[in-house]
């Protein structure tokens, strides 16, 4: 494990609003010992970023006010990748702010990869979606098949190569997100082939991606464990990976990919009064930081 510099960057919007359900995971992150939990390991801790949109930016527009905090959010990661030793913490209220993430490792100027932890594609755009969420369009906005504002906002000068993206431990895939994975060469394993062999599978899926990008990001739902270890999200799946399948999914992937930018998101404490969603992200910060190369 190489020690490195962290700087820890929190989004406490859940969408684009603030101080309700997964806005407040950020804090419940920092409040559990993530800070601690960096230290006992070795790191360094720089700073910690807050990102806010004031005020009189915000408008009625969901796609403009997500565009604007990804700006704020993408000028942190690259102030911190300016670090050689830099590694970005994002604590991200939901998996909408992610685009922000990509589009930093973009302003740093390196190309970009994504590891992407969810239960869920979040690969819809607006021609494809049923429900209007735009917190399952992230993946595909970063990808550049949709909301190019908001792509310019979060300093996406070019979309994420798909060849430079993974989606492992879905298990609830709408069909629209079924034929963009099989029309599009995203790296793909699904929940479901989350085993006792995780490590290796997880390994091999992305060692012949890595040299794909020069920066990887790895991004984690806490939802990818299922509602029984992770209450509280408001889109539970039915079937789920277990916990040490996922522990070792993650440490295999921060070991393959030369990883500057790893995340939690869309915790929700108001709806785990017991924390166990909250140790749970903890657990596998700690698998990242551990194998992290």
């Amino acid at each position: 494990m190489r020690k490195q510099n962290v700087h820890i960057i929190c989004i406490p919007y859940q969408i684009d609003v603030s101080r309700w359900g997964y806005a407040l995971g950020p804090q419940a992150f920092l409040d559990h010992g993530l800070i601690d939990l960096c230290q006992r390991l070795g790191h360094v801790v720089k700073d910690t970023t807050w990102i806010e949109l004031p005020r009189e930016e915000r408008t009625r527009d969901v796609i403009t006010n997500l565009g604007r905090i990804a700006r704020r959010a993408s000028q942190a990661v690259a102030r911190a990748l300016s670090d050689l030793d830099g590694l970005v913490i994002a604590l991200e209220g939901d998996c909408s702010h992610a685009v922000g993430i990509i589009g930093g490792l973009m302003r740093a100027r390196f190309s970009p990869g994504v590891v992407w932890f969810d239960a869920h594609g979040d690969l819809h755009t607006y021609a494809t979606t049923g429900t209007g969420y735009v917190g399952g369009m992230p993946f595909a906005t970063a990808l550049g098949w949709d909301c190019p504002d908001w792509q310019a906002e979060a300093g996406l000068e070019r979309p994420l190569r798909p060849q430079a993206a993974a989606l492992i431990g879905a298990s609830d895939l709408d069909p629209e997100e079924i034929g963009a994975l099989e029309a599009n060469p995203i790296a793909r394993l699904d929940g479901q082939f989350l085993k006792d062999d995780a490590l290796a599978r997880v390994a091999s899926l992305l060692r012949s991606r890595r040299s794909e990008a020069d920066a990887w990001y790895i991004h984690v739902d806490v939802d990818v464990a299922g509602p029984l270890e992770v209450p509280g999200g408001l889109t539970p799946t039915s079937k789920w990976p277990s916990r040490d399948a996922l522990q070792r999914a993650v440490s295999a992937a921060a070991q393959t990919v030369e990883v500057r930018a790893l995340s939690l998101a869309t915790y929700n404490p108001t709806g785990d009064p017991d924390g166990g969603g909250v140790r749970f992200g903890l657990d596998m910060l700690e698998a990242m930081l551990n194998c992290a190369v």
